[in-house]
């Protein structure tokens, strides 16, 4: 389990053996069952998570019902830093939608170990960065681009949700309905 945090680290810098040992003591092992929730809209969230395997959803609830913010596969590491940042209370969901395997560790104690070693502040920077041009993509996709041209992107960029998530949860991820997706799933089985 260890092995994968540290080769997810090593994508973003590489750090020295007793880097790579001190951030890995900040971390605890636990498991969730499909299903559960990780945490809920309300919650306080403090913690930063490492997703070893599983698929985790990120979702928020809407006045016309849940509306899916991203998916996770292990391994990669998330949270909402929104709340973690502001010291305010949740407004995401996050649920398991295969058992899964992760590790968590205090936001505070990953703020204290920068302290200790700097460096390991490059690495966040660099994930942040990721996970900013990302969301920037993604907005771009909804802004200019139609349903099918989002869902072709997704299944070029992100295959492994066309294969594994139900098209409920893939509907609401793309911005559109369950039928909307069917309808455009069938016009390009046509076209091929």
């Amino acid at each position: 389990m260890y092995t994968n945090l540290h080769i997810f680290l090593q994508r973003f810098e590489v750090l020295t053996e007793e880097e790579i040992a001190a951030f890995i003591s900040i971390f605890k092992p636990m498991e969730i069952r499909k299903l559960d929730h990780l945490f809920v809209e309300g919650e306080r969230v403090s913690r930063i998570y490492f997703l070893n395997e599983g698929i985790m959803r990120g979702y928020l609830n809407t006045a016309t019902g849940e509306v899916t913010s991203n998916f996770y596969f292990g391994p990669t590491m998330f949270t909402d830093l929104m709340a973690v940042r502001a010291f305010e209370p949740t407004k995401m969901n996050v649920q398991a939608l295969k058992d899964a395997v992760l590790m968590q560790a205090e936001m505070s104690d990953l703020d204290d170990l920068i302290t200790l070693h700097p460096r390991m502040e490059l690495i966040f920077f660099k994930f942040l960065e990721h996970l900013y041009l990302f969301g920037l993509l993604r907005q771009h996709s909804f802004i200019f681009d139609s349903p099918q041209e989002r869902y072709l992107k997704l299944f070029n960029d992100r295959p492994k949700v066309i294969a594994e998530i139900p098209q409920r949860f893939i509907a609401s991820y793309l911005g559109m309905t369950p039928e909307t997706l069917s309808r455009v799933r069938k016009r390009i089985f046509k076209e091929l």
